[in-house]
């Protein structure tokens, strides 16, 4: 099994928590595996349910400030064509609401953790950053 799919299961086998485990926090998990570098250190912990998320880190009215922010300052560049193992921030619908998520890109669908759990689907990309992973 490659990285990739290990670091899908490792989100499957692990409960969404806010602020440990959530939709942006495993996907800083995955940069951390890949470059040895967690851009969301001072953000774990700070937060345990929603409201409590969009007030330390905004990312749920502005998705893309927070990451955007932090993904040019570790020196990742913004992608037009997303390709495995690469990040972004999606547009999915949660109980039938357009919400942001954190996603990791597989090809030709994204994985996805949401409260519910673990999904591929093929999302609004907001916006992908190029993360360099190869097989």
């Amino acid at each position: 099994m490659t990285p990739l799919y290990q670091e899908l299961h490792r989100w499957a086998a692990t409960p969404f928590a806010w602020g440990e485990a959530d939709c942006i926090l495993v996907v800083a998990d995955w940069i951390a595996r890949v470059h040895g570098i967690d851009l969301a250190a001072d953000l774990r912990g700070s937060y345990d349910d929603a409201a409590s998320c969009q007030r330390a880190t905004g990312f749920l009215r502005e998705p893309l400030r927070l990451t955007s922010e932090r993904m040019a300052g570790a020196g990742f560049e913004v992608t037009p064509a997303p390709v495995r193992g690469d990040v972004g921030v999606l547009l999915i619908l949660l109980d039938g609401v357009p919400r942001p998520c954190g996603g990791l890109c597989l090809g030709d669908c994204w994985g996805v953790k949401s409260p519910r759990g673990v999904t591929t689907l093929s999302p609004k990309v907001l916006r992908a950053w190029s993360v360099g992973y190869a097989d």
